[in-house]
């Protein structure tokens, strides 16, 4: 499973020893690479033939990744595992082909996370759910100041395909990526503005650093940007500021956001299925759903353990936030090659950012590699 921090490793090798605990004949060992890294250690591993038994799949990945997991649905009724208590939607989101390929820990909408401590000293409001563009836009201006930004944000698709989204634009036709059509351009360029033209955002690194966007954040370097809900224990055990959520700002009174989430499966190299899906049946059980939900990790995909999270994230407004963000949430499809995409968008994005490139010849690019 990926891990950005020494909280998140501590969390998985928590669960690793749930495990062990109740199946005393069972060790799981926890592997870990950054998130950047993650798919492409997939693809050497299975290319070697050296996969985990048990792996971390994004729904999002599932087009690209799915051929190396196995489908769960035969051990649910040997387990008595019921799959119904879990979010249906993400539960749907880690299928392919009605296969079930991975059963979900967490799920959540991409949210707007800001620094309460530097919106207090600018004297301005805090983001409300639904605040509108303009206010962003505002608050974002009176933020950068003495050498701080506003906000921050890179070319990774979920940072800015929600300002896609909310003003009308789709990034996908015909079951294919399709990165300039109109509206896509339009909300690409709207964002890599905010660093190109209007400077309430950080230019980005040519190296096109992993995490760039949080670790400015974290540092209070930059008031506000996106991540999803899972970034919460990173966030609280890094930072020495106050943290709030928000949704992402409004155009024209319509805020689109997309979401995401993440389950544990069984890769088609190991040796020991059965009882790598007990392994897992622990794992992304109702006690470690709790476990998640306290440490902050991630929202539960286990209905039943999500108000623990609410209880334990300690932000006010948070399930405000939440409820109203996954009222108008876009399911986030993708097609295949779309960690290809991500990362090509991550690469190419730092010109547009950065002012050296103009934002359609990016996407243009990058559609063309992808073509």
């Amino acid at each position: 499973m990926s891990a950005d921090s020494q909280a998140e490793i501590a969390v998985w090798n928590h669960l690793a020893d749930m495990v062990h605990e109740k199946y005393p004949a069972i060790t799981v060992k926890f592997e870990s690479t950054a998130f950047r890294d993650y798919y492409n250690k997939l693809a050497t591993q299975a290319a070697a033939n050296d996969l985990a038994c048990i792996a971390g799949l994004q729904a999002q990945r599932a087009p690209d990744y799915g051929q190396l997991f196995v489908d769960l649905t035969p051990f649910f009724e040997d387990a008595g595992f019921d799959i119904s208590a879990y979010e249906p939607s993400i539960v749907d989101g880690l299928k392919q082909d009605g296969k079930q390929l991975a059963v979900p820990y967490d799920l959540g909408p991409y949210v707007l996370y800001y620094n309460k401590t530097r919106f207090a000293e600018a004297g301005i409001p805090e983001p409300k759910p639904g605040w509108s563009v303009d206010e962003f836009v505002a608050a974002a201006k009176a933020l950068t100041k003495d050498g701080k930004y506003g906000f921050v944000a890179d070319g990774t698709p979920d940072m800015w395909l929600p300002f896609v989204l909310s003003i009308g634009g789709d990034y996908i036709a015909d079951n294919r990526p399709d990165l300039t059509n109109d509206k896509v351009v339009e909300g690409f360029s709207w964002v890599t503005a905010l660093a190109s033209k209007d400077h309430v955002a950080p230019p980005l690194p040519a190296t096109g650093a992993s995490n760039y966007p949080a670790d400015q954040f974290r540092s209070g370097n930059a008031a506000m940007y996106i991540d999803g809900p899972w970034q919460l224990i990173n966030a609280k055990a890094n930072v020495q500021f106050d943290i709030g959520i928000g949704t992402t700002p409004a155009f024209g009174g319509t805020s689109i956001t997309t979401m995401s989430g993440t389950g544990f499966g069984v890769t088609r190299s190991c040796e020991h299925p059965a009882e790598a899906f007990k392994a897992i049946s622990v794992i992304i059980g109702p006690e470690a759903q709790q476990y998640i939900a306290e440490s902050g990790r991630g929202f539960p995909a286990y209905k039943e353990a999500q108000a623990y999270w609410y209880k334990v994230a300690g932000v006010e407004g948070a399930r405000e936030t939440i409820d109203t963000a996954l009222k108008t949430v876009n399911v986030y499809r993708t097609t295949p090659r779309w960690n290809r995409i991500a990362q090509l968008l991550q690469q190419y994005a730092v010109e547009a950012f950065n002012g050296t490139k103009a934002p359609a010849d990016v996407l243009k690019e990058v559609q063309a590699q992808i073509n």
